[in-house]
C-alpha cells in the first residue's frame, strides 16, 4: 500500500514539473501600468497658404501634418514622434513659399496639449504647451 502511494505522489511530482506556467505556481502579478495618454497638437492656420509641419526628434525630422489655408487641426502625436527624453520641435514651411518657422525645443509629458498658432508672417508663429 505504501509502494502504491508512493508512487502516486512521484507521478504527480513529475507531471508538475511539466505543467504550463500558468499552472505551476504562484508568479508575481505583473506591475501596474498606467494607461498611456496621448500628446495632442492643435494647429491654428492664420497663414493665406496651405502650412506642411513637420516634426523634429532625436535628430530626424519627420513630415508629419499638412494645415489648410485659415483652417484649424487637431491631431494626436504618436509617441515614435517624440524624442526619447521628451523633447520635441515643430517646423512650418509654407507650401510654395521661402518662409519657415522654427519653434523652440519643447518638453512634452503625456497628457499634455501642444497649441501652434501659424500666423501670415510665419516667423511670427508662438507654440504653447499644456
Amino acid at each position: 500500500m505504501h509502494v502504491r502511494t508512493l508512487a502516486s505522489l512521484l507521478t504527480v511530482v513529475s507531471l508538475g514539473s511539466t505543467l504550463p506556467a500558468g499552472c505551476s505556481g504562484h508568479r508575481p502579478a505583473p506591475a501596474f501600468q498606467p494607461p498611456q495618454q496621448d500628446v495632442v497638437l492643435e494647429v491654428d492656420n492664420h497663414n493665406w497658404s496651405d502650412v506642411q509641419l513637420y516634426i523634429m526628434h532625436d535628430g530626424v525630422t519627420t513630415r508629419f501634418l499638412q494645415v489648410t489655408a485659415a483652417k484649424s487641426a487637431s491631431v494626436t502625436i504618436p509617441s515614435r514622434l517624440i524624442g526619447s527624453n521628451g523633447m520635441v520641435r515643430f517646423v512650418a514651411h509654407r507650401i510654395g513659399g521661402l518662409d519657415d518657422y522654427y519653434s523652440p525645443e519643447l518638453s512634452v509629458r503625456t497628457a499634455q496639449t501642444v497649441a501652434l498658432t501659424l500666423e501670415g508672417q510665419l516667423n511670427m508663429s508662438s507654440v504653447g504647451v499644456w
